[in-house]
């Protein structure tokens, strides 16, 4: 029998069991406090608290209860594990479509990032978290070929009546796009302003890529080009490999001038991507 198993079942077989261990890891807890955190009568934290101290977990100090040294690491050891299996959970239908070899970090190197799903409960999750990014960022890359009417509008309130700088790499389709848009006037005011830098890249785009205020993100997309989600992290590795991506575009794209803007986009549009 492997009784570490056993203790790992104990923990986890119980939606009361890891809040008690959780609040006693954060300091002394009276079973009230303890009652009342999860929910559970007196009895059922009785019966808890009994068998924490039966394991070595627990120590009773009067009327309160304090985890031992062996508790504590037992509690830091199920916080990891826990948060390692959420993550899993998290990034279960994104990694198949995540450049993992490209980018050159593990599964390990995303536990710490946020991850963001379009389901289809909340098809537009993604773009929601990008319009979150764009009104608290202060500085901003863009690698993309959508860029819908929310994200102009956020873009704008940022950029032309905030102070966030702006360097984004669009494919034609998204001036195409905004050509036809009621934020047309809006797009162009983004374009024009002295704190943007927009490119034209005349062809695919394979992975969506931003950075804001120094963390990266990338938009997965599955096997039929439909974004199911958003990774962010800040981890050094997936950082650099975003800022690679973004700047090999950029190195291939061509710069709009404010001269560029005295014409119709359309034309312009013409006159760089031929």
């Amino acid at each position: 029998m492997d009784e570490a198993l056993d203790d790992i079942r104990y923990l986890a077989d119980s939606q009361h069991r890891p809040v008690v261990i959780r609040m006693l890891a954060e300091g002394r807890c009276s079973r009230a406090a303890l009652r009342e955190a999860t929910g559970a009568s007196s009895a059922t934290i009785g019966r808890i608290v009994q068998a924490f101290e039966e394991r070595g977990w627990l120590v009773r100090d009067g009327s309160h209860y304090s985890l031992t040294p062996l508790g504590r690491f037992v509690a830091a050891s199920f916080a990891r594990f826990h948060g390692d299996m959420a993550v899993a959970r998290e990034l279960n239908e994104l990694l198949p479509y995540v450049p993992l070899e490209e980018i050159g970090v593990s599964v390990e190197q995303l536990t710490d990032a946020t991850v963001t799903h379009a389901t289809q409960y909340n098809p537009f999750a993604v773009v929601s978290r990008v319009r979150e990014l764009e009104r608290i960022s202060e500085t901003a890359r863009s690698l993309t070929d959508f860029f819908p009417d929310p994200c102009i509008e956020g873009r704008y309130r940022s950029i032309v009546h905030g102070t966030q700088t702006f360097e984004a790499v669009f494919a034609p389709v998204v001036f195409e796009s905004a050509m036809d848009s009621a934020f047309l006037d809006e797009f162009e005011a983004i374009v024009a302003s002295d704190r943007t830098d927009i490119y034209v890249y005349d062809g695919e785009i394979s992975h969506p890529v931003m950075v804001h205020d120094g963390v990266g993100c990338l938009v997965v997309r599955n096997d039929v080009d439909v974004s199911i989600g958003m990774i962010e992290t800040d981890d050094d590795v997936f950082l650099e490999w975003v800022t690679d991506v973004f700047e090999t575009y950029r190195a291939d794209a061509t710069l709009l001038t404010a001269e560029d803007l005295a014409a119709p986009l359309e034309d312009v549009l013409a006159e760089v991507c031929g």
